[in-house]
């Protein structure tokens, strides 16, 4: 089975998931969003002091927010960034990005070195994250689902009451609503949502409260 530690990070409280087996002490670092070295060590000391083994980051999709802190990430554990291929564009565009919000980053971000495709399964440890197609938020974006433990990380798609934005570049409206019902509510009704911003939720809650699907 599988735990999760949950960092906020970044002017914009953005959600950073370590995704971790207890017994191989294998790691996933979701969404680095550090935008400054206290942020950078506050990941690194818990993933240290548990001696987990960083495999990858993720990405659930290219906005800065969500990317900041990969660079660091791959420096400090010689790992490699994987995500959708279709989230170059918002890779390329990343200072362009922090300076439209203000964000404290004046690096670059280099492009993903390993490409997700839907349907795809990341092992970690004795249990798997299945990589589920959720793009209109962002072009590329994914959720990932852990069927064991009954969780999806669902980055920028789906939120506890709403749903990501849809008026930058790569966004949906339609797509993105017609992805999370068509795929996201598909899961059990039980399933926890993780999203990239703001408290969990449950698949249930979202196909029943939530006012914009």
């Amino acid at each position: 089975m599988l735990k999760l530690e949950q960092f906020v990070f970044n002017p914009f409280s953005e959600n950073t998931y370590v995704v971790y087996d207890e017994n191989t002490k294998e790691c996933v670092i979701i969404d680095p969003g550090c935008s400054n070295a206290g942020e950078e060590n506050e990941l690194f000391d818990f993933i240290d002091s548990h001696h987990l083994k960083p495999l990858m980051v993720i990405n659930t999709h290219g906005h800065i927010d969500h990317i900041m802190g990969n660079t660091a990430a791959k420096k400090k554990y010689g790992i490699k960034v994987a995500a959708h291929p279709n989230v170059k564009n918002d890779f390329l565009r990343s200072r362009q990005q922090a300076a439209m919000f203000g964000l404290p980053f004046m690096g670059d971000c280099d492009l993903p070195d390993v490409d997700l495709e839907d349907g795809e399964i990341i092992k970690v440890g004795e249990s798997t994250l299945e990589v589920i197609s959720t793009p209109g938020h962002a072009m590329g974006s994914i959720s990932l689902y852990a069927e064991i433990e009954g969780w999806v990380f669902t980055g920028d798609a789906l939120f506890c009451r709403s749903i990501g934005r849809t008026d930058l570049p790569g966004g949906n409206y339609e797509q993105l609503r017609t992805n999370i019902i068509e795929r996201l509510f598909h899961l059990p009704d039980d399933t926890e949502v993780y999203a990239g911003h703001d408290q969990s939720t449950t698949i249930f809650d979202e196909r029943r409260y939530n006012m914009f699907l």
